[in-house]
């Protein structure tokens, strides 16, 4: 925009308008990006001059070039008076807008702005309000204590104000005085916007809230609750309020396309009136019906009928530029409409270029005119100089105008006191006394000019109005971005989770280490077949994972919004060898402080997983070898172990099935070759024969074929003999990884020799192998390339690689190909992008679909073959290259023809491309290849599919999102929720899209989970699952715990040395649904509290403590044992201990060693299987601060199945008793004296739960008499243990604490 065409007019009385053909030219040069023909069905021309309103005006204000104009307001003379975000007024006169008066009211911007018939304009800021006549000169001033954040106000009579903002306050002021006459109390959230009627005075609030109140006692008369979001306008006219705003959808305020409308006289809701724009303001046009002005914050407005049936009308568009419109107001005449936006530009539109704003016009006080001074001639020497008016330049400034920087006010800092005088000086009633050292004069300060001309320790970047907690301008959505938590002196039990889930899903906490595979967790729960078999198993495995996944899954299935922490299950993974070999395994500071990368370590989590589950689950069952003569022996299992220990992210993957290795015929001299070596040779050769081809490096792209994991290896060779099919081999070995993500081929080696070797796989991951897509010529671009194709490229990848050959007897470059038997049900793929020239790969790929959408035109088509990176060869010349015609390829510089069209890739778009499907579906050909092609997932399954084609839909993605501020970020997973989940949460058939970060977890749009933005969030992970996976499935959870874990002795570790504490439960004693059962739990401590000290003295927790359980004990609640425990394990944990807590737990040092210690010592599984088993028959727990066991212990329990005495004996608002005072109070018991002990504690609360029958036999008013009595009681004695609660201990001075 030309801005020289627009002058500033910095000086009052000159004349600021636009004539009609600059306004025309003007708007030609600006193209209208909302002018379509989907607005204007019969052209833009014709619509426009049938329009009410034209623009007539359209300038920058005073200040417009720093700040946005926040308020406008037509003057009961023919003025129009504008306020800004920096506080500066300016009035326009007339319909040309020339330039009446301009001055400073305040810093901060102008809220809203009110005229006075004779004594001038009313602006109002957050904390004052000031009355200046109309040349600008202040009238009072006026601030209280209560005024703060003001936002409206309204002139009620001649001299009463009423003014309100985001509080609780509304202060009637007078005028005259001016005084405060009275302060009323109005509900929260405050008022936004003040109305009146003749009736009522109205108030709406950014509640969403249109409240009535009385003019003389301003109490509520009635509430509107026009829109569930907040309140952005409304206006009254008659009988009638109109409303506009917002609404709270899916978490995200949603502008309404419709305004709310009611009547005054019966109080009701009418129909509401829909639009086509988002209305942001509102103003009635009651020319000669009740017309309504409906206004955008894009700069769209209708005027429409509000009353009756609404007429279709055409938009207006005002000329805002890529700003909001932040002001609106009409003129009392209705004729003119003047808008004001972000950039600090005022629009007017009206009816006719002579407009009036006020039907009776009251005269304007105008500047005397200037006289015309008098001719001098040149020759005149008489007439002094100061007779010549000094003329002011159009454009441009004077030389005296200096700049703001330059009129600052610069204090020299004071001279820094000398170290001698500081030394010997003697402080006396807080003055300080010393003699004069006589170094310098008195009076004299030496002048030191700074030589960088800046101040030190100062940058130059202006401090952000938002804080350091929230940057306007960060990238990341706030969705997407990692949640700390705020822990207070009570750890985590006041944190709000639900703020971040309003699921009914649960969340994975993050607090303990290792949590970054808490998305890929979530992904397989909600794989359907996966979680049911995990569910259903249970081994004798100490630390199983697919038995604490499944312990894990069970905690998912019960909790209903809450989080989950899988402290169990990540307490397993830390112990595992293998786990800690791959580095998977992450110090706190390593996850913390981004010193890994996350997407390369969430896939090789996830290939140890598979592996992990795959070999502890497995199934074998015996089958009659048919071809044992023939079959060699299998390797050891070391051998196989070092055959995968070269690639470190590689897990050790053991031998599930034999080797059936097919040869072709082999020529008789290769036959003769081979018998005569011998010796040391041939268990060379058989090892070499069985190694995994490792690929070469390519000299183009990422073609280098990235190991897959392989969960079959076969090791024998069996001349002449087709391979098995899969399902003989099922019947071998199976598991679940195998049944759900095996996925069966078969790779062939030939050698130049002639000589094949076939070998039979089972993978459960899928590696991309991405092509290149550079050009492949001159002035040629990119090719375009599907993600199917890359798929289909990835599983029937064909390449060369060296491997050991039989016949040669040496290392031979071998020609592999893939042959797939046998697709799995779900794809798991990982994307691979570990390196610029595969991350450039998928910008390409988006640039090209960006281009197609918008009609570029593309060098190369989708149909053309993926092209190799052995297609063609570098030219050696490169760039240098002359010569004509070369059919060699030439690098071009990425920047010619990549570096400018990645620019126009708009990320977070909703419009931008998606590359990955939602759907396909893979045929398996005769010959071994494979057909995929895209296939929507909204389209239906044929209803008698190929029995060789299976079609896959999406089913979630893992991210890895970026820390903008240096860290690793995080990783978060897009997950589509089936029917049977949400059937199970919350009762209805449906699926739907998820957001799971961590514990925040947020319904989103499908398209979200495959909109990639490369700079910040980038693809880990995909799983594709096959559609109607549900019919090949036995989804029945079979519960595996039954009784006999209370008796199972088989996880004691020290069965010779333990001493019985406790009498085991006898038949009869079995429980049953409904028995009590007292519990208590103590703990060891595996890392201390970090916390920090404030400047104020406070402390703030930075981490908690992470505690371990280290003995349960269980108590008998009924019978003749009543009070007896069955059941007092001490828990092995193979984790340092820091501290063994004895004051508070009475666990020593020796009690969890397995060495040593003469306890009834056991695992940690073992324990949570016999507290599981309690919780799954329903049996009810008595304990004193059970939340907290149950936390530790990492197990859901239905609150109806718990029994807590601190509930019990606690009144609301107060503090938390602890078990020792309330046993000393009510039940005269001395407990808890040198240590604690759980049975004495059980013991104890299963006591006070009987002292609490007996009082609630009395009725509940007794109850809350009985502990109000406790609380004065405790209060009095500051709750100390005294000898008026029963026999004196040496512990009568111990407070009472939790």
């Amino acid at each position: 925009m030309d801005f020289s065409q627009h002058p500033l007019h910095p000086y009052a009385g000159q004349e600021l308008h636009m004539e009609s053909p600059q306004g025309a030219a003007m708007m030609d040069m600006m193209p209208n990006p909302y002018a379509s023909q989907a607005l204007f069905p019969g052209g833009e021309a014709s619509a426009l001059q049938s329009q009410e309103y034209r623009e007539l005006h359209s300038f920058m204000v005073d200040g417009g070039d720093r700040f946005g104009v926040s308020c406008l307001c037509f003057d009961t003379q023919e003025l129009l008076w504008m306020g800004n975000q920096g506080g500066h007024v300016t009035s326009y006169y007339g319909p040309h807008l020339q330039k009446y008066t301009s001055f400073q009211v305040h810093r901060d911007d102008i809220r809203q702005m009110a005229p006075l018939k004779d004594r001038g304009i009313l602006c109002l800021t957050q904390s004052s309000l000031k009355l200046s006549n109309r040349r600008g000169l202040t009238q009072f001033v006026f601030t209280n204590a209560d005024m703060h954040d003001m936002q409206c106000m309204l002139v009620t009579g001649a001299t009463t104000l009423l003014i309100g903002g985001h509080h609780t306050k509304v202060i009637e002021l007078d005028l005259t005085t001016p005084r405060r006459i009275f302060q009323y109390a109005v509900k929260e959230p405050g008022c936004a916007i003040l109305r009146q009627t003749p009736k009522y005075i109205c108030a709406g609030d950014t509640g969403g809230n249109v409240t009535l109140y009385d003019p003389n006692s301003m109490k509520v008369e009635h509430v509107f609750d026009a829109h569930s979001g907040t309140l952005s306008d409304f206006d009254i006219h008659g009988n009638f309020i109109v409303t506009c705003g917002y609404s709270s959808r899916l978490g995200n305020l949603t502008p309404d396309h419709y305004l709310k409308m009611y009547d005054l006289r019966m109080m009701r809701a009418m129909s509401p009136m829909q639009l086509v724009i988002d209305p942001m303001f509102l103003r009635f046009v009651p020319t000669y019906s009740s017309r309504l002005a409906v206004v955008s914050q894009i700069g769209q407005f209708q005027v429409i009928e509000a009353l009756g049936t609404p007429s279709l009308t055409i938009p207006y568009q005002v000329p805002c530029h890529h700003n909001i419109v932040m002001s609106f107001d009409v003129a009392a005449t209705c004729q003119a409409l003047a808008f004001g936006d972000s950039g600090g530009f005022l629009h007017i539109f009206a009816t006719d270029e002579n407009v009036i704003f006020n039907p009776f016009i009251e005269e304007t006080c105008l500047a005397d005119p200037v006289e015309p001074s008098q001719n001098i001639h040149i020759h005149d020497f008489t007439t002094p100089y100061a007779m010549v008016p000094m003329s002011y330049p159009g454009t441009g400034s004077l030389l005296s105008d200096w700049p703001d920087y330059l009129c600052e006010k610069v204090y020299r800092k004071p001279k820094p006191i000398d170290p001698e005088i500081l030394r010997t000086m003697k402080v006396y009633q807080n003055v300080g006394y010393a003699p004069n050292p006589h170094k310098e004069r008195r009076y004299h300060f030496p002048y030191i000019l700074e030589q960088d001309g800046s101040k030190k320790g100062r940058s130059n970047i202006p401090e952000s109005p938002l804080g350091r907690a929230d940057d306007p301008f960060h990238a990341i959505p706030k969705r997407f971005r990692k949640v700390d938590l705020k822990y207070s002196k009570l750890g985590l039990e006041d944190f709000d989770f639900r703020h971040y889930n309003k699921t009914h899903y649960a969340g994975l906490e993050i607090h303990i280490p290792n949590v970054y595979c808490n998305s890929m967790i979530q992904m397989f729960y909600f794989i359907e077949p996966l979680r049911v078999k995990l569910l259903s198993h249970l081994c004798e495995r100490e630390f199983c994972l697919s038995c604490e996944l499944g312990f894990l899954f069970h905690m998912l299935d019960k909790q209903k919004g809450q989080t989950c922490q899988a402290s169990n299950f990540l307490r397993a993974f830390r112990t595992l060898p293998e786990a800690a070999a791959l580095g998977l395994v992450l110090a706190e500071n390593e996850e913390n402080h981004g010193r890994v990368n996350l997407g390369r370590l969430i896939q090789s989590w996830q290939r140890f997983m598979h592996q992990q589950i795959h070999t502890e689950t497995l199934n074998k069952v015996a089958v009659e070898e048919k071809h044992e003569a023939g079959e060699k022996d299998e390797p050891s299992s070391s051998e196989t172990a070092s055959q995968h220990s070269e690639d470190p992210e590689k897990t050790v993957e053991p031998k599930v099935e034999k080797d059936k290795e097919v040869k072709r015929e082999e020529p008789k001299a290769a036959k003769s070759k081979k018998k005569k070596k011998k010796g040391k040779k041939e268990k060379k050769e058989e090892k070499e024969s069985k190694k995994q081809a490792v690929p070469s490096e390519q000299p183009q792209g990422s073609q280098t074929e990235q190991p897959v994991e392989k969960l079959e290896v076969e090791v024998a060779e069996q001349p002449e003999e087709p391979v098995l099919p899969q399902e003989e081999k099922e019947k071998k070995e199976s598991s679940v990884i195998t049944e759900i993500f095996g996925l069966n081929t078969v790779t062939t080696l030939r050698c130049r020799c002639a000589q094949e070797n076939r070998k039979q796989v089972t993978t459960t991951l899928v590696n991309l192998s991405y092509p290149d897509c550079s050009p492949q010529g001159i002035n040629k671009g990119p090719t375009p390339v599907s993600f199917v194709q890359v798929l289909e490229h990835s599983l029937t990848l064909d390449q060369n690689t060296q491997a050991w050959c039989n016949n040669c007897a040496k290392y031979q470059q071998h020609q592999q190909s893939k042959e797939v038997l046998a697709l799995p049900d779900i794809l798991a793929i990982n994307c691979q992008l570990e390196n610029p020239r595969d991350l450039e790969f998928w910008k390409v790929q988006l640039m090209l679909l960006k281009q197609k959408e918008e009609g570029d035109s593309v060098s190369s088509t989708s149909s053309s073959p993926i092209p190799l990176p052995t297609a063609t060869v570098m030219c050696r010349y490169g760039r240098k290259c002359s010569k004509k015609g070369c059919r060699f390829r030439h690098e071009q510089d990425s920047k010619d023809w990549l570096q400018d069209d990645l620019m126009k890739i708009h990320m977070d778009d909703e419009n931008d491309p998606v590359w990955i499907p939602f759907g396909f579906k893979v045929q398996l050909l005769d010959n071994g290849s494979l057909k995929i092609e895209e296939y929507s997932d909204d389209e239906p399954v044929p209803a008698n599919p190929d029995p060789n084609t299976k079609y896959f839909e999406l089913h979630g993605t893992v991210s890895h999102i970026k820390d903008t501020k240096g860290y690793g970020g995080h990783l978060v997973s897009h997950i589509k929720v089936g029917e049977t989940y949400h059937q199970r949460k919350e009762g209805v058939t449906t699926t739907q899209w998820y957001l799971f970060n961590d514990f925040s977890i947020s319904d989103v749009e499908k398209e979200e989970a495959v909109r990639f933005n490369l700079e910040w969030r980038v693809p880990c992970t995909i799983y594709f699952i096959r559609r109607n996976i549900k019919e090949h499935y036995d989804l029945k959870v079979r519960n595996p715990i039954n009784s006999s874990v209370l008796s199972d002795d088989a996880f004691l570790i020290n069965p010779e040395r333990r001493k019985l504490t406790f009498s085991p439960l006898t038949t009869e004693e079995q429980p049953k649904e409904g028995d009590i059962i007292g519990l208590d739990a103590e703990f060891v401590s595996l890392n201390q509290e970090e916390s920090e000290l404030r400047s104020d003295g406070t402390r703030s927790t930075l981490r908690p403590s992470h505690m371990s359980v280290a003995r349960i004990t269980c108590i008998r609640g009924q019978g003749n044992t009543l009070g007896e425990p069955f059941l007092d394990d001490y828990i092995c944990t193979h984790e340092q201990v820091v501290d063994y807590l004895t004051q508070y737990s009475g666990i020593k040092p020796g009690d969890l060693d397995p060495a040593t210690s003469n306890r009834h010592l056991t695992t940690l599984k073992a324990t949570y299987l016999k507290i599981r088993y309690l919780v799954d028959i329903g049996v009810i727990f008595v304990g004193h601060g059970l939340k907290k066991d149950f936390r530790v212990i990492n197990i859901n329990v239905p609150k109806d199945q718990i029994i807590d005495t601190v509930d019990l004996f606690h009144l609301p608002r107060q503090r938390m008793i602890s078990l020792k005072f309330l046993a000393r109070y009510f039940l005269k018991l001395t407990i808890q004296s040198v240590t604690h002990d759980s049975v004495e504690d059980a013991r104890t609360a299963l006591q006070l739960y009987m002292k609490y029958q007996e009082l609630s036999k009395e009725g509940m008013d007794q109850v809350r008499r009985v502990i109000r009595e406790m609380y004065d009681f405790g209060r009095k004695n500051q709750w100390k243990i005294t000898s008026d609660m029963g026999e004196e201990t040496s512990e009568d001075s111990a407070v009472a604490f939790l």
